[in-house]
């Protein structure tokens, strides 16, 4: 006997019914959410479609796409890697399993710029900003989509990353504002000076990275693990900084695990002996960016 929502002619009710049920069972914490999710991608359809055609019959065809994206997210295969998109700040970016899944967390970094360019209307446009460690683009695009008089290098040591980061910036309309160099930390950059450099480096712990939920441990690892202490990179980078940031005024955002923050504060105190360094939390309360200021 079939069950719900795994009939030739169910209707979006009974699907989202099964959906949810399905991936309840595997223990995804937000299932209601994420079945609504997985049934508006299959269908192409926003929320109001969605509940004003709550009993409407789906396609055979589309509801065999959804019962296959739903098996592979009772996989832990993470949400954004099955949809292919991610919002952050307002806008939606592709992803692929090439790229670290943007966090809302992030948005922190953005808005700390944000915030120094307006205390800094002395900055001649464009402002120079150098986004290291780019990954999907998520910082350069929004930051230049964002600030307008803008100009973004974005580095990355994966090509199939840089693939990616360039096809937002295109989705975005940004992509005359971005360079991106495939290349290791600021070794490109070596050659120009930032108003702003920001640093989404790998920094899980080794520790951390192992216990961490199954969805993490399907994103690259190149792009999560930061060594035993989580600062293998961060040490990496810190000595080129001072070859590429402005000494007439800059800002230097790196965003961190909270149990790394001490350790990331004090290889830049070194790394920019003229500059104040601080750690900012995010709205959990937890330590999240460590900022370095030249003024």
């Amino acid at each position: 006997m079939e069950r719900e929502g795994e009939r030739g002619d169910a209707s979006i009710r009974e699907l989202l019914v099964w959906c949810r049920a399905r991936l309840k069972y595997a223990g995804i914490e937000e299932y209601q959410l994420e079945g609504e999710l997985l049934l508006q991608h299959v269908l192409e359809i926003d929320p109001a479609r969605m509940f004003a055609g709550i009993n409407d019959p789906v396609e055979p065809e589309a509801a065999a796409e959804l019962r296959r994206s739903t098996d592979r997210r009772a996989g832990r295969e993470p949400l954004a890697y099955i949809t292919g998109r991610k919002a952050f700040y307002g806008r939606e970016l592709e992803v692929t399993p090439d790229v670290l899944i943007p966090r809302p967390e992030t948005e922190l970094l953005v808005e700390l710029a944000l915030c120094w360019v307006s205390k800094h209307p002395e900055v001649p446009p464009p402002i120079r900003i150098a986004d290291i460690g780019t990954g999907s683009g998520t910082l350069a695009v929004t930051l230049a989509a964002e600030l307008g008089a803008a100009s973004v290098d974005a580095v990355d040591l994966s090509p199939a990353a840089l693939v990616v980061a360039r096809g937002n910036a295109m989705r975005i309309g940004v992509e005359d504002r971005i360079e991106f160099y495939e290349g290791d930390l600021a070794a490109p950059l070596e050659r120009q000076r930032y108003q702003m450099v920001f640093a989404n480096l790998p920094y899980v712990r080794s520790d951390t990275l192992e216990a961490a939920q199954p969805e993490v441990r399907r994103e690259p690892v190149m792009a999560l693990l930061g060594g035993e202490d989580g600062l293998d990179v961060v040490r990496r980078l810190a000595p080129m900084l001072e070859a590429v940031v402005d000494p007439s005024g800059c800002i230097a955002l790196f965003e961190i695990d909270p149990l790394t923050f001490a350790g990331t504060a004090d290889l830049l105190s070194e790394a920019l002996p003229t500059a104040s360094v601080r750690v900012e939390k995010d709205l959990a309360g937890l330590e999240r960016c460590v900022v370095a200021e030249i003024d």
